[in-house]
């Protein structure tokens, strides 16, 4: 009696899912970006048929179709209901701009066939969409462009796209997410060719930020900023940066007895696929600095501020002094020469030592410490430090200006034998002490030295003993990835463990008085046992496949009844209430005892 029961609703769902008008609908964006990854959907009320897609033009980049089904049988007063539904979807990147019309599709069944209408869609440009110019390192209008209907997309923003040779152009590598992502498996960055490229320091992308754009939330977050330095004049292009990225997706099976609420979420697995996206190219404008340029300029580009300083202005014969050169403000700070100092004779000039010292942007300090000894006595005159830069703002050449020092030397330099003068130009080779100066005198302590590590019985005993200790963690670790790689086994050794869960979490459920999800639990536990003991996949489930598994093991045709009555008690439960005869905490110890005959005979 339960089986006929079974039997007429399915029969019924059919002959209603026959009887509903057939019909096959597109979703597809109006307009996109030439480069950018859309999707078009097609949707149709119904699961048994042929879909054949159109023939997208031949500039498309089509992957897919993603397919996936639906059926839903729901009683209300008496009344069977049941919805079903195929969806399909198509990701599409379009390399050409233009105006494209995607043709029909079609749905054929046994009975008829049906037919998508026709979509138009707008390919646009990058360059040409609104908002883009001087904005693009601006929050809402830079991403709304790159992000308008796609899930996953990849933004290279530049806070201007016109700059003189040498003047940085700040960038961010900005990701923006509608979809969940575990994880980035690789970012490949362009050569950059032209640029001269600085990393900026940045913080480890671990979580997304939430962002709305035109009305759209999404999640987003920063990868890398860093600045671009413009080497040659002309238009220059900024490659693509590619990013592979780890995208979670939930699949399901596609057979209409797991389409019922119970089973969804046990029988639905979570994936982690790798999804490719890019930047948009870019290009930037570079303007050559003005001719001629002055004799003082160094490369130097962008508003700076020049400053000095002298350690000390009096002095003996020998002491070193410090001059210190400081350009202050934004720019090329890392580019910026070194100035030209004509030093007095009698002083010897060492090279100097530079120091930057940068915000984390194109602003900063850059330092040039020259290390200064005079080596004879008088007054010396140190000139003023003339350096010239080119301002972007002011569009012309800037020379900036720092003090000069008078520094006065005192003392003997006749006497000074603590270190050799060094030759001065203009004045004969003098004799300036030894060349050799011993640093100790007298007799030296001499000692035996103890026998090494290397001679000792113990050591090598115990290097011995390390090496066998490690073999050992080897071989046991071997074992264990071995055993871990091996999913059938790892499933089969399982299967009882997960079971068990599932069937005290049906007992709980038993005591709490909720019979039908008690008896949803109790099939999931069988189902999800059978899978694991019998190493099928959850897409290739079905009675049929479990049975002839477990008659080629011999398990013998009692037990495959008792599983198949079981089974059909649990599906009967969801249409019908139980008999008393067959109440929900006996159908529980049926299925305990079950599970437990089953592990005993597949061990």
């Amino acid at each position: 009696m339960k089986s006929i029961v079974v039997t007429l609703a399915f029969f019924l769902a059919s002959a209603m899912m026959f009887s509903q008008e057939l019909t096959l609908t597109v979703d597809a964006p109006e307009s996109a970006v030439r480069g950018q990854r859309f999707r078009i959907v097609y949707t149709v009320n119904s699961t048994d048929g042929q879909f054949s897609p159109p023939r997208f033009d031949s500039s498309f980049s089509v992957q897919g179709p993603q397919q996936s089904t639906s059926r839903n049988v729901q009683w209300i007063n008496g009344q069977m209901t049941s919805v079903s539904s195929t969806t399909l979807i198509y990701y599409v990147v379009a390399s050409v701009p233009g105006k494209f019309t995607i043709a029909p599709a079609q749905f054929v069944t046994k009975k008829m066939t049906v037919s998508s209408p026709e979509r138009e869609i707008l390919i646009t440009n990058d360059a040409a969409a609104p908002a883009t110019g001087q904005q693009q390192g601006q929050g809402r209008s830079s991403a709304g462009n790159a992000e308008t209907g796609s899930e996953l997309s990849l933004k290279l923003l530049v806070n201007t796209r016109e700059v003189y040779a040498g003047q940085p152009v700040s960038a961010t590598l900005k990701l923006f997410s509608r979809i969940n992502i575990s994880g980035i498996n690789e970012l490949k960055y362009p050569d950059f060719k032209g640029f001269l490229r600085e990393d900026i320091e940045t913080p480890q992308l671990k979580s997304l930020e939430t962002e709305v754009i035109d009305g759209v939330q999404y999640g987003t977050g920063v990868l890398q900023r860093f600045l671009l330095y413009p080497q040659i004049p002309g238009d220059i292009r900024i490659d693509p940066v590619q990013m592979t990225a780890m995208v979670q997706q939930r699949t399901s099976m596609n057979d209409p007895f797991f389409d019922d609420p119970f089973f969804e979420n046990f029988f639905s697995n979570v994936s982690t696929v790798p999804r490719q996206v890019a930047t948009q190219p870019l290009t930037i404008k570079v303007k050559p600095l003005p001719e001629p340029r002055p004799a003082d300029f160094h490369g130097a580009v962008g508003s700076f501020d020049l400053a000095s300083s002298l350690s000390a202005t009096e002095v003996e014969v020998n002491d070193a002094i410090t001059l210190t050169i400081t350009l202050k403000g934004s720019g090329n700070l890392n580019l910026a020469g070194e100035p030209v100092i004509n030093f007095p004779q009698g002083i010897e000039k060492y090279d100097p030592r530079v120091t930057v010292k940068s915000t984390g942007t194109a602003s900063g300090t850059r330092s040039f410490e020259y290390l200064l000894i005079p080596r004879n006595t008088g007054t010396f005159e140190i000139p003023p430090v003339s350096y010239t830069v080119f301002d972007p703002g002011q569009e012309k050449y800037v020379t900036l200006r720092a003090a000069g020092y008078t520094v006065t030397v005192t003392g003997n330099p006749g006497t000074v034998e603590t270190a050799p003068q060094a030759y001065v130009p203009g004045e004969d080779v003098r004799y300036l002490g030894q060349d050799i100066r011993f640093i100790r005198n007298g007799d030296g302590r001499l000692a035996m030295l103890p026998d090494t590590l290397v001679t000792a019985t113990w050591y090598w005993m115990w290097f011995v003993l390390a090496l066998l200790a490690a073999a050992a963690v080897l071989l046991l670790r071997r074992e264990q990835i071995k055993r871990n790689a091996d999913i059938a086994g790892l499933r089969n050794r399982k299967a009882a463990k997960s079971a068990r869960k599932r069937l005290a979490k049906a007992e709980s459920l038993l005591k709490t008085g909720r019979d039908e999800q008690a008896n949803a639990e109790i099939a999931r536990a069988l189902w999800g046992f059978l899978a694991d003991k019998l190493s099928i996949p959850q897409s290739e489930l079905t009675r049929e496949k479990c049975y002839s598994s477990l008659r080629t093991k011999e398990t013998g045709e009692e037990l495959i009844t008792e599983i198949d009555r079981v089974l059909s008690a649990t599906e009967y439960s969801q249409y019908a209430r139980v008999s008393e005869g067959e109440s929900p905490a006996a159908l529980y110890r049926r299925a305990v005892r079950l599970i437990g005959q089953l592990d005993d005979v597949l061990d």
